[in-house]
């Protein structure tokens, strides 16, 4: 099944293919990988991509490589180059199936060898919306090929050759129709679990191998290996009964939330009231312009909150609401086509995915943070004020600013910059580079190192990122950083990079809008053993140069 779709989306990637749609199906593909919400959440997956310039390209030359072998014998699903851009978008199509272990990174490492000097954007395309292992991996869903198709078909159906519109039609009806049959599978997928569940369990138990005697229990895995993960993935997740059970001890009124299997979600009643389905650009999640939600992302349960598909004025007005009262807006959230923007997110995990009552604690637990309660309050004022109402706050400066300045104070920093959202700093050390490692940009204080602060939710974070030096030179200093022992991605070494974060660690922080607390975060932070680990490793890296 995974080849036939592989086949299909070859076909319309190829610009010389016999649809005569030209590259329009490949430069949608790569517009939704930029845009997917679960991508630009992550700022760190899109810090190294230009993402406009190659939005923008032709990619007429595009060349569509299917099943292609590496030096391991295993097989790349899709490969799609751009000579002329040198820009290789590399999918990994999983269509009813997992990953094997290890083959994404080799995936990565076989295209960066053989396309040395190359952009390399890695996909991992689901139709169940899975999270890659790997951390350099955009996401697309089978629901965002299916939206390109039906655009297409709505917007040039007076200029395609009939045959071929009736093809995509039937191919747009067999996505739906798995789209909508997943989501039954998810629901007896369930029902499975819970009345087999300790079978399940078992035959799982031995997808490593069999152990003594159980090679007959071993075999009957090997011959229902999809059945049997597929039905673990989706039972082991009771969400819904969890959701409700959590729903009605808040005593929320139905038309509040919505207790979907897999993510769960609700409105406050402010969102609900001030917006309607028709202030939306499109359908949305219970068609307001806000939502949260909770989901399962490995072992953890996740709590979001979003800003949706607004019309464009609603949306500026409600995030410059949010920005004024301390949110971390990105700029790009202001742009007329952003539709989505994450707000917030925290995580725990629960003792068992099993117990229901242990996972509608940990929801409670989530909401009742004074992180996500801080914000229904903030987003709330925001939904019914908007900028108005904050000007005390502006004159004082930001939670996050004052706590920066308390920290000025108190040690001796002298490269530093004030920011209302992201204040900033470079020790004495990183502004020591010998001569040649001027930056090939413009870039924050003007140094290749910087350090930086950044709350979000109930998390103070300090990160470090290597800044745009020319490619050699940064390419030799990150060569030295993993010499003293600092992790760097491989594709940080792919041409083109500017930025790659080496350090990132979080401390919790009960009240974001309280600048003492933020300071006492931000020192904790530094004083940390791996941050001052960290400041010594750089140290000898710059040295070494």
């Amino acid at each position: 099944m995974k080849i036939r779709h592989s086949n299909v989306l070859c076909w319309l990637m190829d610009p010389a293919g016999n649809h005569n749609l030209g590259p329009y199906f490949a430069k949608k593909i790569i517009a939704k990988v930029f845009t997917n919400p679960a991508n630009t959440e992550d700022e760190d997956k899109l810090s190294n991509y230009d993402v406009l310039e190659i939005s923008s390209h032709p990619y007429h030359d595009l060349t569509v490589y299917k099943e292609l072998q590496t030096s391991n014998r295993k097989r790349i699903d899709l490969l799609a180059v751009s000579d002329s851009h040198k820009i290789v978008l590399l999918i990994e199509n999983k269509y009813w199936s997992g990953e094997s272990e290890g083959q994404l990174e080799e995936y990565i490492e076989y295209t960066r060898s053989v396309y040395g000097g190359y952009k390399i954007i890695p996909v991992f395309l689901t139709l169940r919306d899975e999270e890659p292992t790997h951390e350099d991996y955009l996401m697309l869903g089978y629901s965002d090929v299916l939206a390109i198709l039906q655009q297409l078909l709505e917007t040039r159906k007076e200029y395609m050759n009939a045959h071929i519109h009736s093809f995509i039609s039937y191919y747009t009806d067999i996505l739906e129709d798995q789209l909508v049959e997943n989501e039954k599978l998810n629901a007896t997928g369930m029902d499975l679990y819970r009345n087999h569940k300790e079978a399940i369990d078992l035959l799982y138990s031995l997808r490593q191998g069999p152990a003594d005697g159980d090679q007959l229990l071993f075999s009957t895995y090997q011959r229902h290996k999809e059945t049997v993960d597929f039905i673990k993935s989706v039972g082991d997740s009771i969400l819904k009964e969890a959701f409700l059970k959590f729903a009605r001890k808040q005593r929320w009124p139905e038309h509040l939330y919505t207790a979907h299997f897999r993510v769960p979600h609700f409105l406050e009643e402010s969102w609900f009231t001030h917006y309607g389905e028709s202030d939306l650009r499109k359908s949305w999640w219970m068609n307001r312009g806000l939502i949260a939600w909770f989901e399962r992302a490995g072992d953890r349960l996740k709590l979001r909150a979003e800003v949706g598909p607004l019309e464009h004025e609603l949306r500026v007005r409600l995030l410059l609401g949010l920005a004024a009262r301390g949110l971390d807006i990105k700029e790009q959230a202001y742009e007329e086509s952003s539709q989505y923007t994450r707000i917030y997110m925290d995580a725990e995990s629960p003792e068992s995915w099993e117990d229901v009552s242990e996972l509608a604690r940990v929801m409670e637990r989530l909401y009742q943070k004074e992180a996500f309660q801080s914000l229904l309050r903030l987003t709330n004022e925001a939904v019914v004020y908007g900028e108005e109402g904050v000007q005390s706050r502006a004159a004082e400066g930001t939670p996050i600013e004052q706590a920066f300045r308390q920290l000025l104070e108190a040690r001796d920093i002298r490269h530093y910059q004030i920011h209302r959202r992201l204040p900033n700093f470079a020790e004495s050390e990183w502004t020591r580079f010998p001569d040649g490692y001027q930056l090939a940009e413009k870039y924050w204080l003007g140094y290749p190192l910087i350090a930086w602060f950044r709350s979000r939710n109930s998390t103070l974070r300090l990160i470090i990122e290597v800044g745009p030096l020319p490619s050699g030179k940064r390419n030799h200093f990150l060569s030295q950083l993993e010499a003293e022992g600092v992790p760097v991605r491989a594709l940080s070494y792919e041409e083109g990079r500017r930025f790659t974060r080496i350090f990132s660690r979080a401390v919790p922080v009960g009240n974001i809008e309280d600048a003492i607390e933020l300071g006492e975060a931000m020192v904790r932070l530094m004083d940390s053993a791996e941050y001052c680990e960290m400041r010594g490793r750089i140290r000898r890296a710059i040295e070494s140069l």
